[in-house]
């Protein structure tokens, strides 16, 4: 009985060992943020690349949600793309770009136009 306890046990471990063991924390695929009062804003939308997993995304748009004068985001993986709503008067296209670089991605501006 003993045996197959510490066997169960060991296994239960290496099970988790290797949930933690991929390359990113996976939470949402489509990772977002919304503000309530839903401001007018600018729209940027970046193709983003360097994104292996659902969790990049997710480490993407947790940085994004830090950022003042981001108003609402979208982080997509599959499909490697980020639509930002954001205050022209808070924050700028090359702002948020920047943010995101720090993360390890590149963005690169796919379109901008206002809402």
């Amino acid at each position: 009985m003993k045996k197959h306890l510490i066997i169960f046990i060991a296994m239960l471990t290496l099970g988790i060992t290797q949930a933690n063991a991929q390359c990113c924390k996976p939470n949402d695929s489509k990772a977002q943020t919304a503000n309530t009062n839903q401001q007018e804003g600018k729209t940027l939308k970046l193709k983003i690349t360097g994104m292996t997993c659902a969790g990049c995304s997710n480490h993407i748009s947790n940085a994004l949600k830090e950022v003042d004068g981001i108003i609402e985001h979208k982080v997509e993986y599959p499909g490697d793309l980020a639509t930002i709503q954001y205050d022209p008067s808070k924050t700028n296209p090359e702002a948020i770009i920047k943010v995101i670089e720090k993360t390890g991605y590149k963005a690169e501006i796919i379109k901008e136009n206002s809402k």
